[in-house]
C-alpha cells in the first residue's frame, strides 16, 4: 500500500535502502517506545526519505533526533518521525495503530488541538509533500 503511494511522488528527492527488523527493534528499545505500524512500513521500503519540504528520519536519525530534542521528556508518548527543515517536528503518538501526525514547533511539548494534523498515508500521497498543507 505505501509502496504504491511513495514510488510515484515527485516531491521525494532521495530514497534509502530498506531498514531491517533489527534496526527498527533497536529504535524501539533505545527510545523505549512502539513505532506506529504505518511508519514501520515506510522504513521497510526506505530507511527514511528526503523530500523537498520534509525529512522523514532513518532508524539512526530517529534515535539521535528524539534523544537530542528530548522528545519523550517534553512530549511523553510521542515520537518525532521527521522535520520540515525549518524548526518543526512531525510527531506521532508512539502507538502501533496511530495513522495521524502533528506538526509541532521545536521545544513546544505535547501536541495540542490547534497543531497542524494530517493522516500519514494521505499526506504521503499528496502531490507536494508539504506537511503544512492542512493549515
Amino acid at each position: 500500500m505505501i509502496r504504491d503511494v511513495l514510488y510515484s511522488k515527485k516531491w521525494i528527492m532521495e530514497w534509502y535502502k530498506p531498514a531491517t527488523v533489527e534496526e527498527i527493534q533497536q529504535v524501539e528499545k533505545e527510545l523505549q517506545i512502539v513505532l506506529p505500524k504505518v511508519y514501520k512500513e515506510l522504513l521497510f521500503l526506505s530507511n527514511g526519505v528526503l523530500g523537498n519540504l520534509v525529512k522523514l528520519y532513518t532508524t539512526g536519525e530517529l534515535i539521535e533526533m528524539n534523544k537530542t530534542y528530548e522528545v519523550q521528556a517534553y512530549a511523553p508518548g510521542y515520537v518525532s518521525i521527521g522535520n520540515d527543515h525549518g524548526g518543526y517536528h512531525l510527531l506521532m503518538k508512539a502507538e502501533e495503530d496511530v495513522v495521524h501526525f502533528q506538526l509541532v514547533s521545536d521545544g513546544y511539548g505535547i501536541p495540542v488541538e490547534s497543531d497542524v494534523t494530517d493522516h500519514f498515508l494521505s499526506w504521503l500521497n499528496s502531490d507536494e509533500g508539504d506537511p503544512w498543507r492542512n493549515e
